[in-house]
């Protein structure tokens, strides 16, 4: 007589819920060095939470009062100024948004949005600085992304000073392709989705000027754009613009 095999299991919303935050804890690489009894122990204070593309995560003076870290996804940090928006930074995936205002307990002081399907993990402060004292590991691994953040935000706003447009994006694409580049046959692909106004946002310069330096770029082949990603087919050529070698047009 021929064997049945066990119908499968079937797990409710809690249990999927359960596990989808467990899978997600698991995976980020600053809850590695954690014990499976101190992850456990974050994971019944932690929510996981999916978002739309362009909706916010929380606007400029919120109380920042959650840890929060990206498991799929892109987030901007949006600062609005009466001559337009800026875009300070954009994390991906594994990484903390708006640490630095949780670690010194003070409001966000600036916005944060979503650029793509995005779904994080929330942990409440009080939750996280107990974390913070329990575990020396995580506590440095906290530390060096505050110092990591700190240091690419005053590089940033150093480097917008004076600078032509041009180099300025350039260091831009730069930065993105060290961060989340990954090589391809047809050079450094970096996967993310970019607006000419978001591209704008973030050097300080107005839309039209990014449009035309982009589609120049394009035409010349120094950055490609594609689909969701853009292309870099030599980091050579771009770093020489970044560092005002080439020619001004």
């Amino acid at each position: 007589m021929a064997e049945h095999p066990d119908p499968p299991v079937k797990l409710d919303r809690a249990e999927v819920a359960a596990e989808r935050l467990a899978t997600a804890l698991r995976s980020l690489p600053m809850f590695r060095g954690l014990s499976t009894q101190d992850r456990e122990r974050v994971a019944r204070v932690a929510v996981l939470r999916d978002y739309e593309r362009g909706e916010y995560l929380w606007r400029a003076g919120d109380p920042a009062d959650h840890l929060t870290l990206i498991v799929r996804g892109q987030v901007k940090i949006v600062r609005h100024t009466e001559s337009g928006d800026v875009i300070l930074e954009i994390f991906g995936v594994g990484e903390p948004v708006g640490a630095i205002a949780v670690y010194n307990n003070i409001p966000y002081p600036a916005s944060a949005a979503c650029m793509e399907p995005t779904t994080l993990v929330r942990i409440p402060s009080a939750d996280y600085f107990e974390l913070l004292e329990r575990n020396p590991d995580f506590a440095r691994a906290i530390i060096r992304e505050l110092t990591r953040l700190t240091v690419a935000l005053t590089r940033k706003l150093s480097e917008m000073r004076g600078q032509r447009v041009e180099i300025r994006i350039a260091r831009l694409f730069l930065t993105l392709a060290e961060r989340m580049g990954r090589t391809t046959a047809e050079g450094i692909e970096i996967p993310l989705q970019l607006s000419r106004q978001e591209i704008a946002e973030m050097v300080g310069t107005t839309v039209e000027s990014a449009i035309r330096l982009m589609s120049r770029w394009g035409r010349e082949g120094v950055l490609i754009t594609g689909e969701k990603r853009f292309v870099v087919p030599s980091l050579a050529a771009l770093e020489q613009i970044a560092e005002g070698r080439d020619e001004e047009t």
